[in-house]
């Protein structure tokens, strides 16, 4: 074998290991739920959604119970991530949901099931109003 072929053969075996290592994280990122959100979070349904009243009340309740973390324009505070990124106006409503009433304390992310099912559909609402 001449020396340009085993270049060129050294080079396909790298693209090929490449690849391999490559296209997995791509579908993995593709298919990753927001925060591990089980795909039955992905399937619930807003039923506030477009609601000006619910977007009004998750407003108020933002204030109160997010802000202190978030920030009151949803800018992020110190650890506390912004809620006007990219993830977030990816996040399906249900996955919101979710993540909202299951929090994350390894990542200080408290759980917020202790308010009632319709409040953390309002800050779902409210959140969706604001990065449409």
């Amino acid at each position: 074998m001449s020396l340009g072929s085993r270049t060129k053969v050294r080079l396909s075996a790298v693209a090929v290991i490449l690849m391999m290592l490559i296209v997995p994280l791509i579908v993995w990122a593709e298919s990753a739920a927001f925060h591990n959100a089980p795909a039955s979070a992905a399937l619930m349904k807003n039923p506030y959604s477009s609601n000006a009243n619910a977007a009004a009340g998750g407003k108020k309740l933002y204030a109160q119970n997010c802000a202190q973390c978030h920030g009151n324009n949803l800018q992020g505070m110190g650890p506390a991530p912004a809620l006007e990124s990219r993830s977030v106006k990816e996040a399906k409503p249900g996955e919101l949901f979710w993540f909202i009433t299951n929090g994350d304390l390894n990542n200080g992310m408290p759980s917020w099931a202790s308010l009632p099912k319709q409040q953390r559909w309002q800050i779902v609402t409210f959140l969706e109003s604001r990065n449409q």
